[in-house]
Formats: structure tokens, C-alpha cells, sequence
């Protein structure tokens, strides 16, 4: 290109002689400017093609590693295994196997014919963690199999923290979801003194202080005046026969049970009228709204949080060992946490080092609570009501709100393993798909009835009427009041008898 420029230069210069040199050096000039645009867009021409072939050399490359990413070549993999329901329901078989009916198989089914892989596990029931491993939790049978390469895997969903990640390879998280608490569902209290709940236990103190107050008062007034009283009273009326007289009139009036008493003086009027406006308020208060304290149960306080655990008298709270919650009240340096870590590093017998199955023992018994996995706590109160407590329809466990945000539980490989990418790519896949919430919301035990919220309107064609159960405190005090009045009355005939025979 160069020489045929310059050609056409020099023969310019020949057909006009007379062209001046500097002329000939401005066409030159623009020659050679034209030459060297040219060769610029050749030279971005060329980078294009070789930048567009090289991208798409990179993403068939990509399309190709993604296909072959899903292929395992028929590899035989063997995961561990713990009973962890509802995830993980180990059963013992007539033949001495054990197989697992939990949701976790189904992960594993479709991870398998996804990856193209064949799968065997290896099952660790509750009676080898009790014999073979002793004091070992189940996670840490886990990631002790794992880290020995005894396993590839876990098929046993575990929170991914940075020590197990010294251990073992986390591909991608299988389940997600909030801590919540496993609680004893509140009781009814007792409705034997029901009938003072209206009134508070101060109120009622100033009633029994106001009572002997106006007592007190008119005995006063009534013993002062009969002093000046101008009647010469052949037996005078002693203090405490109008002490008696005056409580039992006051005690008639706030029992509604009317009674009559002549007073003769201003003083004993206002007293008197002040006292029935008292007893006017006091009894329609108290009257409007007993008949609903009889009547409708009151329960418990329930546990939900937890403040209400640390503050709690009737339960304590139960941990597992290798659990990570376990590591956060543990390390807290306040509130609630910081009170129950205190409790327990006071009672190391609450912190677990046995499965499952140990966690539920103490749990029936009603005096513990246990935080975990918001599918774990559900399943083990229905499971506890299809056992024990459908034959009589009651709900003895219920769940509490959410401890926590949502928690993610991963799936453990062993350390630098070549199929971690592989597991990861598909489980994200998977969680496209989502059939994880499906399999799990499946195989969680059924007890609608232990998870309602509000209790259904149930219709009713006939008013209920009040039951012997709602009246219990009221003939407990009827039969105190009889025994104590028969005793007074044997008293009495004991004493007049015991003194005819001294005069005799």
C-alpha cells in the first residue's frame, strides 16, 4: 500500500512540472494520513473478530463444562445417615435393616437421577450412637465420618459454620428455615377459688379492711352513746354483741342478703348509707362479671420467647450439644440469653449429649423446652398427639413464635471434594424447582387442630348451663362453713355439759 501511494505521488510530480515543492510535500502529508486511517480500522477490524471468537470459544466452553456438570458417570457415592425426624425417620426392618422414610430420600432420589449417581447409606440408629459412639452427638458422628473420608457425605442437613467448614465442604444449603421452641401447651388453672378472681387480691384486702373498719366505727359510736343514754338498761349490751350485730349487718348488705338494724341518731344514718353505696358498686362489679370467670377456663401464661423461659418456674430449657444454638446463648453477654446460659452452665445435665430420642424422653415428661428447626418442633407436637393425646383430644405441646431469622441447612461433603461444585450447581437447580418445600411440608406429621391460632365458632343450639365444675369453690366454702358450725355446736354442748356435771 505504501508503494503504490508513493507511485502515484511521483507520477503527479512528472504530469505537472510546475507544481512546487511544497505543494508536493502537503500532498504527501494527506497521503500518508489516509494510509494510516486505513490501516486503523483494519487493525479494530481484526481485535473485533478475534474478541468475538474468543467469547464465543469461552461460552461453548461454559455450555459444554454446564452439561458435562450435571454427569457423574454412574459414580457411586455413600452418604451417612441419623434419625432426624421429620427429615430423617430411621426404621428398624423384620430382615435387621434399617430404611428412611423421612423427606431426605427424596433430595437424594432426585439428586441421583439429576447427577447420574448410585447411592447407598450408611445408617446410624439410635442404638449404635448409644453403644458404638457413647457420648458423641449426632452431628458430630457426622462430621467425625466425613472428615475420616469414611463417608462422602451427610444426608443429614447440618448449619454450615467456620469451624465445620475446617472440616468438612458445604456444596449448597437443602433447607431454610426459622428456630422455634417446643413448649407444654398451657393447662387450665385450677377453678376451685375462682369465684374471688374478679376482684384483685389488693381489692379484696381493702374490703375486709373497709368491713371492719365501719364495724369498728359503729361499735365505737354505739358503746359512746350508750354511756349518756338516759334508759337505765337492767342487762347492758356488752362491746362485742354490737360488734357481732354490726359485721353481720355489713356482711348481709354486701351479700345482697339484706337485713335490718334501728338507729336512731344522724350518725349512724350517714354511715350507714355511705356503706350501702359501697356495697351498691362493689356487688354489681363484682356480680356482672363472675359468672365468666366460672364458667370459661383461664390458662397458663404460655411460653413463646426466650424472656418468658428465663423468667419461667415451671420449665427449663434443654440444649444439644453439638447444636449451634447451643454456641449462641452460650456466648451471650446479655438479656434473656445471657440469663439462660448462666442456668446452664450452672446445670450442665441440660445440655445433651445423647440424639434424638433422649431430647424426646425429657420433653413428654412437661418440664422442658427445646429450641430447633421450625419442621422438627412442628412434627414432634403432632406426633405426641396422634400417640398420646388423640384418644382424648387434647394438644399436650405446642410451637412458639419464631426465636430466630431464617436459618439455612446445608449439605456436607468431604474437604475438597471434586463434587461440591457438582452438588451445588444441581441443589440450586432443585431449589428452582421447589419441590423441597412440597416433600417436607408433606412428610411432617397432621394435627391441624395443635397448630390453630384462633378457635373455630362452634354453634351451640341451647345456652350451656353452669356445671358442677364451675361452682366447686363456692360448695367447698358451703362445707367449711357446715363443719365449722357443727364443731362450734359440739363445743357448745360439751361445755354445757361439762358444767352441769361441776354444779352437781
Amino acid at each position: 500500500m505504501f508503494y503504490c501511494v508513493s507511485l502515484s505521488v511521483n507520477l503527479l510530480h512528472i504530469r505537472y512540472p510546475c507544481t512546487n515543492n511544497k505543494a508536493l510535500r502537503t500532498l504527501r502529508g494527506n497521503a500518508f494520513s489516509a494510509m494510516s486511517l486505513q490501516f486503523l480500522i483494519i487493525l479494530l477490524v481484526l481485535a473485533s473478530d478475534s474478541f468475538s471468537l474468543h467469547t464465543n470459544h469461552k461460552e461453548i466452553s461454559s455450555t459444554l463444562r454446564e452439561k458435562n456438570l450435571g454427569k457423574l458417570n454412574g459414580a457411586h457415592l455413600k452418604f451417612a445417615v441419623t434419625h432426624y425426624p421429620p427429615f430423617n425417620v430411621l426404621s428398624l426392618q423384620t430382615d435387621g435393616n434399617y430404611t428412611d422414610t423421612g423427606s431426605t430420600p427424596m433430595f437424594f432420589d432426585w439428586l441421583a437421577e439429576k447427577l447420574n449417581f448410585t447411592i447407598s447409606y450408611e445408617h446410624i440408629p439410635i442404638e449404635m450412637t448409644e453403644t458404638k459412639y457413647r457420648n458423641m452427638g449426632d452431628i458430630a458422628i457426622l462430621l467425625s465420618l466425613i472428615s475420616e473420608k469414611k463417608v462422602d457425605g451427610s444426608s443429614r442437613f447440618i448449619i454450615e459454620t467456620s469451624q465445620r467448614k475446617k472440616l468438612t465442604d458445604f456444596a449448597y444449603f437443602m433447607w431454610a428455615e426459622p428456630f422455634t421452641l417446643v413448649v407444654p401447651r398451657p393447662g387450665e388453672e385450677p377453678r376451685l377459688f375462682a369465684f374471688i378472681w374478679p376482684f384483685q387480691s389488693s381489692v379484696w384486702l381493702l374490703i375486709f379492711i373497709a368491713i371492719f373498719t365501719v364495724a369498728f366505727v359503729m361499735t365505737l359510736f354505739s358503746r359512746i352513746l350508750s354511756l349518756f343514754a338516759s334508759i337505765d338498761r337492767k342487762l347492758p349490751i356488752s362491746t362485742l354483741r354490737y360488734a357481732t350485730d354490726y359485721v353481720m349487718y355489713i356482711i348481709k348488705i354486701i351479700t345482697n342478703q339484706g337485713g335490718d338494724v334501728t338507729f336512731r341518731h344522724h350518725s349512724f344514718r350517714i354511715l350507714v348509707g355511705v356503706w350501702l353505696l359501697f356495697a351498691f358498686v362493689l356487688v354489681n362489679s363484682y356480680s356482672c362479671t363472675v359468672i365468666s370467670y366460672l364458667t370459661v377456663p383461664k390458662l397458663s401464661p404460655a411460653i413463646n420467647t426466650f424472656e418468658d423461659v428465663a423468667v419461667s418456674k415451671d420449665v427449663e430449657l434443654i440444649l444439644l450439644a453439638d447444636s449451634v444454638i447451643r454456641q449462641q446463648i452460650l456466648d451471650a453477654e446479655s438479656g434473656a440469653m445471657k440469663i439462660l446460659g448462666d442456668k446452664i452452665r450452672k446445670n450442665p445435665d441440660l445440655i445433651s449429649n445423647k440424639n434424638i430420642k433422649k431430647i424426646y424422653a425429657r420433653l413428654e415428661t412437661g418440664k422442658y423446652v427445646f429450641p430447633y428447626s421450625e419442621s422438627f418442633c412442628d412434627n414432634f407436637v403432632a406426633s405426641q398427639f396422634k400417640e398420646n393425646g388423640n384418644s382424648r383430644g387434647k394438644c399436650h405441646f405446642k410451637t412458639s413464635d419464631h426465636l430466630s431469622m431464617t436459618t439455612f441447612w446445608s449439605l456436607p461433603l468431604q474437604k475438597d471434594s471434586k463434587f461440591t461444585p457438582i452438588f451445588r450447581h444441581a441443589l440450586i437447580t432443585l431449589w428452582e424447582t421447589g419441590l423441597p418445600l412440597c416433600w417436607v411440608k408433606n412428610s411432617v406429621t397432621r394435627a391441624p387442630k395443635c397448630f390453630d391460632k384462633i378457635k373455630p365458632r362452634v354453634t351451640v343450639e341451647r345456652k350451656v348451663p353452669i356445671q358442677l365444675g364451675d361452682l366447686t369453690g363456692a360448695f367447698f366454702i358451703l362445707g367449711i362453713g357446715v363443719s365449722l358450725g357443727t364443731a362450734a355446736f359440739l363445743l357448745e354442748k360439751i361445755q354445757r355439759f361439762s358444767f352441769k356435771t361441776t354444779v352437781t
